[in-house]
Protein backbone atom coordinates (compact mmCIF):
# COMPACT_ATOMS: atom_id res chain seq x y z
CA UNK A 1 0.00 0.00 0.00
CA UNK A 2 0.97 3.12 -1.22
CA UNK A 3 1.85 6.00 1.81
CA UNK A 4 -1.12 7.83 0.68
CA UNK A 5 -3.75 5.19 1.53
CA UNK A 6 -1.86 4.68 4.93
CA UNK A 7 -1.40 8.02 6.49
CA UNK A 8 -4.90 8.90 5.40
CA UNK A 9 -6.97 5.65 6.35
CA UNK A 10 -4.79 3.86 8.91
CA UNK A 11 -3.82 0.22 8.96
CA UNK A 12 -7.17 -1.28 9.94
CA UNK A 13 -8.32 -4.57 8.37
CA UNK A 14 -12.02 -6.21 7.77
CA UNK A 15 -12.30 -10.02 7.26
CA UNK A 16 -14.76 -11.66 4.46
CA UNK A 17 -17.37 -12.19 7.19
CA UNK A 18 -17.32 -8.49 7.85
CA UNK A 19 -17.57 -7.45 4.65
CA UNK A 20 -19.98 -9.76 3.63
CA UNK A 21 -22.11 -8.33 6.42
CA UNK A 22 -21.39 -4.54 5.43
CA UNK A 23 -22.89 -5.04 1.87
CA UNK A 24 -25.64 -6.75 3.38
CA UNK A 25 -26.96 -3.37 5.28
CA UNK A 26 -25.44 -1.15 2.89
CA UNK A 27 -28.93 -2.21 0.83
CA UNK A 28 -31.11 -3.25 3.18
CA UNK A 29 -30.75 -1.09 5.49
CA UNK A 30 -33.04 1.29 3.87
CA UNK A 31 -34.06 -0.72 0.56
CA UNK A 32 -36.79 -2.65 2.62
CA UNK A 33 -38.53 0.23 4.65
CA UNK A 34 -38.72 2.65 1.25
CA UNK A 35 -38.26 0.16 -1.47
CA UNK A 36 -41.13 -1.96 -1.72
CA UNK A 37 -43.87 1.10 -1.89
CA UNK A 38 -41.37 2.47 -5.17
CA UNK A 39 -40.67 -0.76 -6.73
CA UNK A 40 -45.02 -1.35 -6.12
CA UNK A 41 -45.67 1.75 -8.79
CA UNK A 42 -43.90 0.85 -11.05
CA UNK A 43 -44.49 -3.06 -11.15
CA UNK A 44 -47.09 -3.93 -9.51
CA UNK A 45 -47.99 -7.50 -8.70
CA UNK A 46 -45.00 -8.15 -11.19
CA UNK A 47 -42.80 -6.85 -7.77
CA UNK A 48 -41.19 -10.34 -7.50
CA UNK A 49 -40.14 -10.32 -11.17
CA UNK A 50 -38.09 -7.02 -10.76
CA UNK A 51 -36.51 -8.44 -7.19
CA UNK A 52 -35.21 -11.67 -9.58
CA UNK A 53 -34.22 -9.58 -12.32
CA UNK A 54 -32.25 -6.88 -10.30
CA UNK A 55 -30.71 -9.42 -8.68
CA UNK A 56 -29.07 -11.48 -11.65
CA UNK A 57 -27.88 -7.67 -13.26
CA UNK A 58 -26.55 -6.81 -9.75
CA UNK A 59 -24.46 -9.92 -9.64
CA UNK A 60 -22.98 -9.05 -13.30
CA UNK A 61 -22.37 -5.48 -12.21
CA UNK A 62 -20.92 -6.46 -8.63
CA UNK A 63 -18.21 -9.15 -10.88
CA UNK A 64 -17.35 -5.97 -13.19
CA UNK A 65 -16.34 -3.74 -10.23
CA UNK A 66 -14.44 -6.59 -8.41
CA UNK A 67 -12.58 -6.99 -11.60
CA UNK A 68 -11.42 -3.25 -11.51
CA UNK A 69 -10.66 -3.63 -7.53
CA UNK A 70 -8.32 -6.47 -8.27
CA UNK A 71 -6.15 -4.57 -10.56
CA UNK A 72 -5.64 -2.45 -8.01
CA UNK A 73 -6.03 -4.49 -4.58
CA UNK A 74 -4.11 -1.73 -2.32
CA UNK A 75 -5.23 1.18 -3.48
CA UNK A 76 -8.77 2.92 -3.49
CA UNK A 77 -10.86 4.11 -6.34
CA UNK A 78 -9.46 7.72 -5.86
CA UNK A 79 -6.05 6.39 -5.93
CA UNK A 80 -5.92 3.93 -8.97
CA UNK A 81 -7.94 6.64 -10.78
CA UNK A 82 -5.03 8.94 -11.73
CA UNK A 83 -2.81 5.47 -12.21
CA UNK A 84 -5.33 5.09 -15.11
CA UNK A 85 -6.32 8.17 -16.46
CA UNK A 86 -3.44 10.55 -15.59
CA UNK A 87 -3.73 12.73 -12.76
CA UNK A 88 -6.12 15.69 -13.99
CA UNK A 89 -8.36 13.06 -15.15
CA UNK A 90 -8.15 10.70 -12.31
CA UNK A 91 -8.79 13.39 -10.18
CA UNK A 92 -12.32 14.17 -11.73
CA UNK A 93 -12.90 11.16 -11.94
CA UNK A 94 -12.13 10.52 -8.31
CA UNK A 95 -14.76 13.81 -7.90
CA UNK A 96 -17.76 12.05 -9.50
CA UNK A 97 -17.13 9.22 -7.49
CA UNK A 98 -16.95 11.49 -3.88
CA UNK A 99 -20.41 13.38 -4.80
CA UNK A 100 -21.94 10.13 -5.32
CA UNK A 101 -20.85 9.01 -1.70
CA UNK A 102 -21.94 12.41 -0.53
CA UNK A 103 -24.76 12.44 -2.10
CA UNK A 104 -25.78 8.97 -0.96
CA UNK A 105 -24.55 10.17 2.66
CA UNK A 106 -26.92 12.89 3.06
CA UNK A 107 -30.35 11.05 1.29
CA UNK A 108 -29.46 8.65 3.78
CA UNK A 109 -29.53 10.97 6.43
CA UNK A 110 -32.42 12.71 5.34
CA UNK A 111 -34.42 9.59 5.07
CA UNK A 112 -33.07 8.61 8.66
CA UNK A 113 -34.45 12.12 9.68
CA UNK A 114 -37.85 11.21 8.62
CA UNK A 115 -38.72 7.59 9.53
CA UNK A 116 -38.56 9.34 12.78
CA UNK A 117 -40.63 12.30 11.97
CA UNK A 118 -43.43 10.59 9.97
CA UNK A 119 -43.54 7.49 11.68
CA UNK A 120 -43.16 8.13 15.63
CA UNK A 121 -42.19 11.46 16.34
CA UNK A 122 -43.97 14.46 14.16
CA UNK A 123 -43.71 17.05 15.92
CA UNK A 124 -40.26 17.32 16.71
CA UNK A 125 -38.12 19.18 13.74
CA UNK A 126 -36.36 17.06 11.48
CA UNK A 127 -33.28 19.01 11.65
CA UNK A 128 -32.74 17.81 15.38
CA UNK A 129 -32.70 14.19 14.61
CA UNK A 130 -30.34 14.77 11.44
CA UNK A 131 -28.00 16.77 13.39
CA UNK A 132 -28.06 13.95 16.67
CA UNK A 133 -27.57 11.07 13.66
CA UNK A 134 -24.43 13.06 11.94
CA UNK A 135 -22.51 13.30 15.61
CA UNK A 136 -23.59 9.72 16.33
CA UNK A 137 -21.87 9.15 13.17
CA UNK A 138 -19.00 11.61 13.56
CA UNK A 139 -17.72 9.72 16.59
CA UNK A 140 -18.31 6.40 14.58
CA UNK A 141 -16.58 7.02 11.36
CA UNK A 142 -13.46 8.35 13.78
CA UNK A 143 -13.13 5.18 15.69
CA UNK A 144 -12.77 3.44 12.39
CA UNK A 145 -13.83 1.08 9.77
CA UNK A 146 -12.88 -1.83 11.85
CA UNK A 147 -15.05 -0.82 14.68
CA UNK A 148 -17.85 -0.03 12.67
CA UNK A 149 -17.65 -3.43 10.84
CA UNK A 150 -17.93 -4.94 14.46
CA UNK A 151 -20.65 -3.03 15.18
CA UNK A 152 -22.48 -4.20 12.26
CA UNK A 153 -21.56 -8.00 12.89
CA UNK A 154 -23.69 -7.70 16.23
CA UNK A 155 -26.91 -6.02 15.29
CA UNK A 156 -26.72 -7.75 11.24
CA UNK A 157 -27.99 -10.91 13.04
CA UNK A 158 -30.34 -9.40 14.72
CA UNK A 159 -31.97 -7.69 12.37
CA UNK A 160 -32.56 -10.75 9.98
CA UNK A 161 -34.01 -12.46 12.71
CA UNK A 162 -36.11 -10.09 13.17
CA UNK A 163 -37.06 -9.57 9.42
CA UNK A 164 -37.56 -13.37 9.12
CA UNK A 165 -39.85 -13.75 12.01
CA UNK A 166 -42.49 -10.62 11.34
CA UNK A 167 -42.23 -12.40 8.06
CA UNK A 168 -43.73 -15.37 9.61
CA UNK A 169 -46.14 -13.96 11.83
CA UNK A 170 -48.19 -12.53 8.64
CA UNK A 171 -47.76 -15.66 6.88
CA UNK A 172 -51.15 -16.58 7.90
CA UNK A 173 -52.40 -13.82 6.45
CA UNK A 174 -50.56 -13.74 3.49
CA UNK A 175 -52.86 -13.66 -0.30
CA UNK A 176 -50.40 -14.14 -2.94
CA UNK A 177 -53.53 -13.98 -5.46
CA UNK A 178 -52.29 -10.84 -5.50
CA UNK A 179 -49.81 -11.55 -7.52
CA UNK A 180 -51.52 -12.92 -10.10
CA UNK A 181 -51.91 -12.85 -13.14
CA UNK A 182 -48.23 -12.82 -13.47
CA UNK A 183 -46.64 -10.34 -16.21
CA UNK A 184 -50.37 -9.29 -17.17
CA UNK A 185 -49.45 -5.73 -18.56
CA UNK A 186 -46.01 -7.42 -20.25
CA UNK A 187 -42.57 -7.28 -19.17
CA UNK A 188 -42.03 -3.12 -19.06
CA UNK A 189 -43.11 -2.97 -15.60
CA UNK A 190 -40.87 -5.13 -13.97
CA UNK A 191 -38.29 -4.32 -15.88
CA UNK A 192 -39.00 -0.48 -14.85
CA UNK A 193 -39.18 -1.92 -11.00
CA UNK A 194 -35.48 -3.68 -11.43
CA UNK A 195 -34.40 -0.56 -12.60
CA UNK A 196 -35.03 0.64 -9.05
CA UNK A 197 -34.09 -2.15 -7.71
CA UNK A 198 -30.34 -1.69 -9.11
CA UNK A 199 -29.79 1.78 -8.32
CA UNK A 200 -30.11 0.54 -5.13
CA UNK A 201 -27.95 -2.43 -5.27
CA UNK A 202 -25.20 -0.06 -7.01
CA UNK A 203 -24.33 0.78 -3.71
CA UNK A 204 -22.02 -1.99 -3.61
CA UNK A 205 -19.31 0.06 -5.60
CA UNK A 206 -18.78 1.30 -1.76
CA UNK A 207 -16.31 -1.62 -2.04
CA UNK A 208 -14.13 0.00 -4.79
CA UNK A 209 -12.82 2.25 -2.10
CA UNK A 210 -12.80 -0.29 1.13
CA UNK A 211 -10.71 -2.56 -1.41
CA UNK A 212 -6.99 -1.89 0.87
CA UNK A 213 -9.00 -2.74 4.32
CA UNK A 214 -9.96 -6.16 3.01
CA UNK A 215 -7.96 -9.56 4.87
CA UNK A 216 -8.75 -11.88 1.96
CA UNK A 217 -8.92 -10.88 -1.49
CA UNK A 218 -8.94 -13.58 -3.08
CA UNK A 219 -12.93 -14.46 -0.88
CA UNK A 220 -14.11 -11.40 -2.53
CA UNK A 221 -15.76 -12.06 -5.39
CA UNK A 222 -17.76 -14.98 -3.84
CA UNK A 223 -18.46 -12.71 -1.15
CA UNK A 224 -19.97 -10.15 -3.00
CA UNK A 225 -21.71 -12.82 -5.05
CA UNK A 226 -23.49 -14.26 -1.81
CA UNK A 227 -23.99 -11.15 -0.26
CA UNK A 228 -26.43 -9.90 -3.65
CA UNK A 229 -27.67 -13.37 -3.41
CA UNK A 230 -28.95 -12.46 0.11
CA UNK A 231 -30.20 -9.14 -0.34
CA UNK A 232 -32.38 -10.34 -3.46
CA UNK A 233 -33.84 -13.09 -0.48
CA UNK A 234 -34.52 -10.10 2.13
CA UNK A 235 -35.94 -7.94 -0.71
CA UNK A 236 -38.25 -11.23 -1.58
CA UNK A 237 -39.43 -10.69 2.08
CA UNK A 238 -40.14 -7.40 1.91
CA UNK A 239 -42.00 -8.26 -1.85
CA UNK A 240 -44.41 -9.94 0.68
CA UNK A 241 -46.14 -6.34 1.59
CA UNK A 242 -47.93 -6.70 -1.57
CA UNK A 243 -48.97 -10.17 -0.36
CA UNK A 244 -50.42 -8.66 2.66
CA UNK A 245 -51.96 -5.17 0.95
CA UNK A 246 -52.32 -5.87 -1.95
CA UNK A 247 -52.30 -2.45 -4.64
CA UNK A 248 -52.95 -0.61 -1.72
CA UNK A 249 -49.00 -1.29 -0.73
CA UNK A 250 -48.18 1.34 -3.40
CA UNK A 251 -50.13 4.23 -1.40
CA UNK A 252 -48.19 3.74 1.68
CA UNK A 253 -45.39 6.00 2.58
CA UNK A 254 -43.64 3.59 4.52
CA UNK A 255 -45.32 0.11 3.61
CA UNK A 256 -42.38 -2.04 5.42
CA UNK A 257 -43.88 -0.26 8.96
CA UNK A 258 -47.65 -0.88 8.12
CA UNK A 259 -46.74 -5.03 7.04
CA UNK A 260 -44.52 -4.78 10.89
CA UNK A 261 -47.54 -3.34 12.82
CA UNK A 262 -50.02 -5.74 11.30
CA UNK A 263 -48.31 -8.51 12.66
CA UNK A 264 -48.92 -9.78 16.13
CA UNK A 265 -48.20 -12.23 18.74
CA UNK A 266 -51.30 -13.41 20.26
CA UNK A 267 -54.30 -10.85 20.68
CA UNK A 268 -52.28 -8.91 23.47
CA UNK A 269 -48.96 -8.65 22.23
CA UNK A 270 -48.80 -5.65 19.36
CA UNK A 271 -46.96 -3.22 18.21
CA UNK A 272 -43.86 -4.43 17.20
CA UNK A 273 -43.15 -1.54 15.18
CA UNK A 274 -41.04 -0.09 18.33
CA UNK A 275 -39.14 -3.28 17.78
CA UNK A 276 -38.15 -2.71 14.33
CA UNK A 277 -37.93 0.93 14.87
CA UNK A 278 -34.51 -0.02 16.54
CA UNK A 279 -33.75 -2.49 13.99
CA UNK A 280 -33.94 0.05 11.01
CA UNK A 281 -32.28 2.70 13.43
CA UNK A 282 -29.26 0.93 14.05
CA UNK A 283 -29.09 -0.49 10.08
CA UNK A 284 -29.34 2.88 8.55
CA UNK A 285 -26.93 4.59 11.43
CA UNK A 286 -24.23 1.80 10.38
CA UNK A 287 -24.71 2.76 6.71
CA UNK A 288 -24.76 5.92 6.89
CA UNK A 289 -21.22 5.62 8.97
CA UNK A 290 -20.07 3.72 6.18
CA UNK A 291 -20.57 5.95 3.49
CA UNK A 292 -19.78 8.87 5.82
CA UNK A 293 -16.35 7.27 6.00
CA UNK A 294 -15.72 6.53 2.49
CA UNK A 295 -16.11 10.14 1.70
CA UNK A 296 -14.72 11.78 3.98
CA UNK A 297 -11.47 9.54 3.85
CA UNK A 298 -11.51 9.64 -0.48
CA UNK A 299 -12.00 13.16 0.20
CA UNK A 300 -8.61 13.44 2.25
CA UNK A 301 -6.96 11.17 -0.07
CA UNK A 302 -8.57 13.50 -3.25
CA UNK A 303 -6.97 16.45 -1.09
CA UNK A 304 -3.14 14.90 -0.56
CA UNK A 305 -4.16 15.20 3.72
CA UNK A 306 -2.05 13.24 5.73
CA UNK A 307 -5.28 12.29 7.88
CA UNK A 308 -8.75 12.39 7.55
CA UNK A 309 -10.11 13.13 10.50
CA UNK A 310 -9.42 16.18 10.14
CA UNK A 311 -12.21 16.56 8.10
CA UNK A 312 -14.94 14.80 9.73
CA UNK A 313 -16.93 17.94 11.59
CA UNK A 314 -16.66 20.05 8.49
CA UNK A 315 -17.81 17.27 6.08
CA UNK A 316 -21.12 16.67 8.95
CA UNK A 317 -21.72 19.83 8.51
CA UNK A 318 -22.01 20.25 4.82
CA UNK A 319 -23.91 16.55 5.33
CA UNK A 320 -26.61 18.15 7.17
CA UNK A 321 -27.07 21.27 5.43
CA UNK A 322 -26.94 19.61 1.92
CA UNK A 323 -29.86 16.71 3.40
CA UNK A 324 -32.26 19.53 4.45
CA UNK A 325 -31.79 21.40 1.28
CA UNK A 326 -31.96 18.22 -0.75
CA UNK A 327 -36.02 18.30 -0.37
CA UNK A 328 -37.96 20.25 1.40
CA UNK A 329 -40.52 17.56 2.11
CA UNK A 330 -40.61 13.64 2.01
CA UNK A 331 -42.40 13.70 -1.23
CA UNK A 332 -39.81 15.76 -3.15
CA UNK A 333 -37.15 12.92 -1.92
CA UNK A 334 -39.53 9.93 -3.20
CA UNK A 335 -39.76 11.89 -6.54
CA UNK A 336 -36.06 12.04 -6.61
CA UNK A 337 -35.22 8.72 -5.70
CA UNK A 338 -38.35 7.26 -8.14
CA UNK A 339 -37.29 9.25 -11.39
CA UNK A 340 -34.09 10.97 -10.99
CA UNK A 341 -31.68 9.03 -9.17
CA UNK A 342 -31.67 5.38 -10.88
CA UNK A 343 -30.18 7.35 -13.93
CA UNK A 344 -27.38 9.00 -11.93
CA UNK A 345 -26.52 5.90 -10.22
CA UNK A 346 -26.35 3.99 -13.94
CA UNK A 347 -24.12 6.58 -15.30
CA UNK A 348 -21.91 7.33 -12.17
CA UNK A 349 -21.91 3.85 -10.39
CA UNK A 350 -21.70 1.88 -13.71
CA UNK A 351 -20.38 3.41 -16.87
CA UNK A 352 -17.48 5.17 -14.78
CA UNK A 353 -16.20 2.12 -13.36
CA UNK A 354 -16.55 0.31 -16.29
CA UNK A 355 -14.51 3.38 -18.44
CA UNK A 356 -11.61 2.61 -15.55
CA UNK A 357 -11.60 -1.03 -16.30
CA UNK A 358 -11.21 -0.80 -20.18
CA UNK A 359 -8.09 1.69 -20.14
CA UNK A 360 -6.69 -0.15 -17.95
CA UNK A 361 -7.00 -3.06 -19.79
CA UNK A 362 -6.25 -1.30 -23.23
CA UNK A 363 -3.33 0.32 -21.09
CA UNK A 364 -1.88 -2.93 -19.80
CA UNK A 365 -2.69 -4.41 -23.13
CA UNK A 366 -0.34 -1.94 -24.93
Amino acid sequence: MNKTSITSVGRERISSKQLLFLLITLIIATADVFLPAFVAQQAGRDSWISVIIGTISSIIIGNIFISLGLRYPDKTFVEYSCDILGKPLGKLAGAIFLYYMFLITSIITKQLGEIFVVAFNPETPIIIFIALSILLASYAIGKGIEVISRINEILLPVGVIVLVGIGVLNLNELNFNYFLPVMYDGILPPLRGAILIQSWMVETVTILQLFPFIKEKKKIRRTVTISIVALGIALQIGVLTIALFGSATKIFMLPALEFVRYASLGEYFRGLDITIMGVWVGGIFVKMSIFFYVFTTGLAQLLNMKSYKELILPVGVLIVTFSMVFSRNIMGGIYFSNFIFPLYSFFVVFLLPVLLLLVSMLRKKN
